[in-house]
Order: C-alpha cells, then structure tokens, then sequence
C-alpha cells in the first residue's frame, strides 16, 4: 500500500513539475528578446541561491556534508548542459516542438539502461525504443531543413537523461534539499561561463522581476521533479512528462499566438505511448 502512495505521489509530483516548467518555458520565450537564453539560465540559477539559502538554514541540516562531490558536480555538469541548451531552444522554436523533442527523454534513459547498465531487452522493449525515436524524426520534419532549435533540443533531451540517472543514484543517499542545493551553486559556476559570451545589462527594471520569476519557478519545478524521482522509479514517473505538451501547447497558443500543428501533435502522443509501453514492460 505504501508502494502504491509513493508512485502516486510521484506521479502527482512529476505532473506538478511540468505545470512549472511550461511557464518557466514562457516566460524564457517572452524575455528571449531582451536577454540571452545562456544568460536567464545564469539568473536563474543565482536567484535560485537566494531561495533555497533561508530553506537551507531553516532545515538544520549539515547537507555540505556528502561522500559523493564528484557525482553531485556530474548531475550538475549535464543540468547545466540541459539548461543553457532548453532554454535556447524555446526561443528558436516553437513551445510544441521543444516540448515534443524533450519527450525522447525517456526513451534515452532506456536505452542508457540497456547500453551501460545491460538491462534486458525484449523485444516490445526494442519495438518503442524504434517507434519512439521513428516518432522524433517526424517532429523533427526531415522532409525540410532540420532547424538548427531542434538539434539543440534533442541534445538537451540526452543531457536531460544522463541527468536524470544521475540523479536517481543521488537520491538513494542524498535528500531532495541537499541536491538542489549543490545544483545551484554548481549550476552558477557552470552557466556563467556561456553567459558572459552574451552578457547584457537589461534595459527595463521589470526584467529584472522575470528573471527572478524564472529563478523562483525553475526552482519550484525542478522541486517536484527531483521529489518525482526520490518517490518513485524513473522509468514509473517520466511517462507522465507528457503533461508539458499540454501546458506548454496552450502557453504557446494564448501568448504566442502558436498552432499546434498536426505532425507535432502525433509525434508527441507516439513518443508518449511508447514510453508508457516501456514502463509496462519493466519486468
């Protein structure tokens, strides 16, 4: 019965974090103008230090102590790389289509499962990992040119799985609070290099209220997203990242002014139903 509350809440969790990130993706598109995406994801992590300092305190912990430093800087080392590369994507590309590639997530943690961890491979196993990514090259429309915003998705989506592994290991002997803690700090160090390629002093004083918004969101939902994962497997609870398309398709289409077009649609719905075909085939 227990077993059945965490994944649950897991689910409930994970649903939770892509209402997060959806607005989080908004708001990144909305200021993409005005500040470069590798500068937000520099603000976004030094606010972020801001808002987790006073939980930091409270908690009472002494979450500085680890025996696992260097995996804590790799999880960090591939957020940074999903960040700065999510966060320039949603400016290149519609908030869909981002949103569709990022759904290969899952099917790249399985596949790492099965590659590095020899996890057993039956044949449904083979069949969604084929379809799945079958259903990504039709988001992707190679019946044109490949825009340069979906490449940088689909890398984001690989750094996102490495992530995500990363992070399930993690969780086994660190708490929730202790990793976003190292995240952040780490994540500044890393996305600072990238963003003072760009660095701009923004013009409005309201800008700065976005950036601060982005950090507090950002934070928010990498909260139930890393508290998905410490609740339940990965592979139970990443099925339902299907929820973003959603969000983000009517964030896209009430501010942007964005269609959702048919091919994307149907690319999206594939890829989900193919991780959820990898869940149900675990064992």
């Amino acid at each position: 019965m227990n077993l059945i509350y965490q994944k649950k809440t897991g689910i409930i969790y994970m649903v939770t974090s892509c209402l997060f990130f959806s607005i989080l993706a908004g708001l990144i598109k909305f200021i993409g103008n005005e500040i470069h995406a590798f500068q937000q994801a520099f603000f976004r992590n030094i606010f972020s230090i801001i808002l987790i300092g006073p939980l930091v305190l409270y908690s009472g912990r002494n979450i500085l102590k680890t025996n696992k430093m260097w995996l804590l800087l790799l999880r960090s080392f591939f957020g940074s790389l999903t960040m700065v590369l999510l966060f320039l994507s949603y400016t290149l590309i519609p908030l869909s289509q981002a949103i569709t590639i990022s759904f290969t997530t899952p099917l790249f943690i399985f596949l790492g499962g099965i590659i590095f961890f020899k996890e057993k491979a039956n044949l449904f196993k083979i069949l969604a990992l084929l379809f799945g990514f079958l259903f990504t090259i039709i988001a992707l429309d190679p019946t044109i040119n490949i825009s340069f915003g979906c490449y940088v998705g689909l890398f984001a989506a690989i750094c996102h799985a490495i992530a995500g592994l990363i992070v399930k290991e993690l969780t086994k002997t660190e708490s929730v609070l202790s990793l976003m803690f190292f995240m952040v700090i780490f994540m500044s160090l890393f996305t600072f290099i990238p963003a003072l390629v760009y660095w701009e002093i923004p013009k409005f004083k309201v800008t700065w209220f976005y950036l601060f918004l982005l950090a507090l969101v950002g934070t928010l939902g990498n909260y139930f997203w890393t508290s998905a994962l410490s609740k339940s497997d990965v592979t139970e609870v990443m099925p339902y990242d299907f929820t973003k398309l959603v969000f983000a398709s009517l964030i896209g289409l009430f501010f942007f002014n964005e269609q959702l077009e048919i091919r994307i649609l149907i690319s999206g719905i594939g890829i989900i139903v193919c991780n959820l075909i990898l869940t149900k085939n675990l064992k």
